[in-house]
């Protein structure tokens, strides 16, 4: 069964002059650029000595666009058919290869990494979009970057680290820390550095070399028990700006054991007759495993002892926060949880899949960008945190997140708005991006009484193959209660003025869309425009109003 409508077809095989890149999808010889790139920019701590990241919007419309070039002080410097190995790039690429005619002219890389820069020189960087024809547009606006001063470098094993895997350095590490200067580095070098919670400082980098691992500790005497009765983890920083995590190496929350594909165990903490399930928690977690019994040996019962787990890093009301390079992996509970302002992810990758409530980052604040990474997380890969009911009223929105060139593997949701909307979440723009195996690619979700939503989100120029469930979902039925927890109960949450635009998604086990809005409270004036469903089912709606869809097709999965 098959229903059409209007919409510009994409493109179908990639050129072969494009091939070779990342984002670029192949055109017409007789298109060229329209108009010069807007809104390059260099993101706050994103330029250090040698090295400046910059980026730009895409046309909303991107078929005349083939890649871009880079100029410095006027030399051409590269363009963004030229990437690094990253495993970003590599998963981009091998998706794009093997499914050409579903990517068709939807992806366009627009970010590109300026390295081997000389410290403290001045650069003007211009940008200038390219057709199929090789024609270029005129320059970009110019930014004008001054790199910084070779920075002073101290180093772990100077204050007694010992990378062995065994040593604890929670000592050191924050001696360490505490030495560093204003502006300095602190150098992790290779070897595995367990540790306990430690806390970092404004103005330093957290550098970590290849082959060097920070390696949670699991003995929960080496943490701290915060003030929401779970432990915090390694790494955590409150009140602090100016923080930068960069570097080859990984951060390590030491959580679970690993199945035979290197995946995390997913717990099932189910008894019968006072036998654990062989995947219970206190069978295959490691530092979950010792926090959760900590806290049942205090008295707490199951549940909360649970829920105590750590987040591996946690950054609290600062500012200006920059993660480039590392990979975030195995938390006893959450990854990343930032509650900052400024916050920007490049080049990064977290790896949480299938440990139980792994979620990637999950962001409360203004100002997030998540550019070039990988996720493959046993939760939600990004997720957006707006408080609950009557408290949440009188916070701020959590707002202006920018979201493209990234690849999602395995997650309960790609990009995901909820359960905690309180304080609204807004002026979202997600693009560019590749799902792959996620459950839902844009998973909007809250409780009754949660207040707020989401509003003024944009998903657009996004690839989704094999969804789990649902290609996309606004639900105000969220009902788990470890997740939703207790509050003073406001107004049902709402998703409204949401345009899903230009995207392919290529099977899903349940509906291609599915809206379900309170009785009192419809979610309203979600928009798809440009979408093309194949291998799906039908739409589900309820309690919602203007919704719209224009050169939307579906076929059908056979019943």
């Amino acid at each position: 069964m098959q229903f059409l409508a209007k919409r510009r077809l994409t493109r179908g095989l990639l050129a072969a002059a494009c091939t070779a890149g990342l984002w670029c999808i192949g055109l017409p010889a007789s298109a060229a650029p329209q108009q010069a790139p807007q809104g390059v920019q260099v993101p706050a701590l994103s330029c250090d000595h040698d090295s400046a990241l910059l980026v730009w919007q895409r046309p909303a419309t991107g078929d005349d666009v083939a890649f871009y070039n880079v100029y410095a002080n006027g030399q051409l410097i590269g363009n963004t058919q030229d990437m690094n190995a990253t495993k970003t790039g590599d998963k981009a690429k091998e998706f794009i290869n093997a499914n050409q005619a579903l990517v068709g002219d939807l992806l366009l890389r627009h970010s590109y990494e300026a390295k081997g820069l000389t410290a403290g020189t001045q650069y003007n960087f211009t940008v200038r979009a390219v057709g199929q024809d090789g024609k270029e547009s005129a320059d970009s606006q110019p930014v004008q970057v001054t790199t910084l001063a070779a920075p002073t470098v101290v180093k772990l094993t100077d204050f007694g680290g010992v990378g062995d895997g065994t040593t604890v350095n929670t000592a050191a590490l924050q001696k360490a820390i505490d030495a560093t200067p204003a502006g300095g580095v602190l150098e992790i070098p290779a070897g595995t550095f367990v540790s306990g919670a430690v806390q970092l400082k404004s103005n330093m980098t957290l550098q970590l070399d290849k082959d060097a691992v920070l390696l949670e500790s699991a003995n929960p005497a080496d943490l701290t028990m915060g003030t929401n009765g779970r432990y915090i983890g390694m790494l955590n920083a409150k009140g602090v700006d100016n923080i930068r995590i960069v570097g080859e190496g990984i951060v390590d929350g030491n959580g679970w054991q690993t199945d035979a594909k290197g995946y995390y165990l997913k717990a099932k903490n189910k008894e019968n007759k006072g036998l654990r399930n062989e995947m219970h928690v206190l069978n295959i977690g490691i530092g979950a495993k010792e926090q959760t019994q900590a806290q049942l040996d205090a008295g707490l019962a199951f549940k909360k002892a649970y829920n105590a787990r750590s987040t591996t890093v946690i950054f609290q009301k600062g500012k200006n926060i920059y993660l480039e390079g590392v990979t975030f992996r195995n938390p006893a509970m959450h990854m990343l949880t930032m509650d900052c302002d400024n916050v920007v992810l490049n080049n990064v990758n977290v790896e949480t899949y299938n440990a139980n409530n792994g979620d990637g980052i999950d962001y409360c604040g203004k100002g997030l960008l998540v550019v070039n990474s990988f996720f493959n997380t046993g939760d939600d890969a990004i997720n957006f945190s707006a408080g609950m009911g009557k408290k949440a009223e009188s916070q701020p929105p959590v707002s202006d997140i920018w979201i493209f060139n990234n690849v999602v593997e395995h997650g309960h949701g790609g990009i995901v708005l909820g359960s905690h909307t309180g304080s609204w979440i807004q002026n979202l723009l997600g693009e560019d991006n590749i799902f792959h195996h996620t459950d839902i690619s844009l998973r909007c979700k809250t409780g009754s009484g949660v207040g707020g939503g989401g509003r003024n989100v944009t998903f657009r120029h996004n690839v989704a193959q094999d969804m789990k469930k649902q290609g996309f979902i606004f639900t105000t039925a969220y009902t788990d209660v470890n997740a939703v927890g207790s509050f003073i109960p406001g107004a049902p949450g709402v998703f409204h003025d949401i345009t899903v635009e230009d995207c392919v998604v290529d099977g899903t086990k349940k509906a291609a869309i599915e809206i379900n809005g309170d009785a009192s409270a419809h979610h309203h004036d979600i928009h798809f425009k440009n979408v093309k469903f194949t291998n799906t089912h039908e739409n589900i709606e309820n309690n919602c109003d203007n919704i719209t869809y224009d050169g939307v097709t579906y076929q059908y999965a056979e019943k």
